[in-house]
């Protein structure tokens, strides 16, 4: 009912919500509250007449699945979950293992000159930075020295 009262306001330009009395907004909220109750009967009615239907025999075959069906996509479903179930136990077990397993000293020794392999790399990026700022520097410090001379001179 909210939804449809804001849909309602929403569609009004700003100017005119501000203008709307209360027995309008009263009568727009009616009247969607009264639409929304339509909706849910009719839903309700829709579903009533299909039990109704189902109870009596009156649904046609392609409506009703068979109860073999049924069972069969039941036992695939439940198989299906057991499956994965099965698969999430046995990836726990794994990532548990490799969690609690110490690493031996090659892997040690690998993982640390990894880090020392990218803290290198780190190291020449910065000394690159280092040189360009201090080359920058050089040349703003020669401009300056030759605008003091000017300076100086004039």
């Amino acid at each position: 009912v909210l939804s449809d009262l804001e849909e309602d306001i929403g569609e009004l330009n700003k100017e005119n919500m501000w203008e709307l009395s209360c027995e309008t907004v009263r009568e727009q909220l009616t009247n969607s509250i009264r639409k929304q109750w339509r909706m849910l009967k009719n839903h309700v009615e829709k579903l009533d007449n299909q039990v109704s239907r189902v109870h009596s025999g009156a649904l046609n075959e392609k409506d009703v699945i068979s109860r073999e069906d049924h069972e069969l996509q039941t036992e695939k479903l439940e198989l299906e979950i057991q499956q994965c179930k099965e698969m999430i136990k046995t990836q726990q077990q794994l990532l548990q293992q490799q969690l609690m397993s110490p690493c031996d000293d090659d892997t040690t020794l690998l993982l640390q000159d990894c880090y020392l392999l990218e803290e290198r790399e780190r190291l020449q990026e910065e000394w690159t930075l280092f040189r360009e700022q201090k080359k920058n520097f050089e040349k703003e410090r020669r401009s300056f020295t030759e605008a003091a001379i000017r300076l100086g001179l004039e």
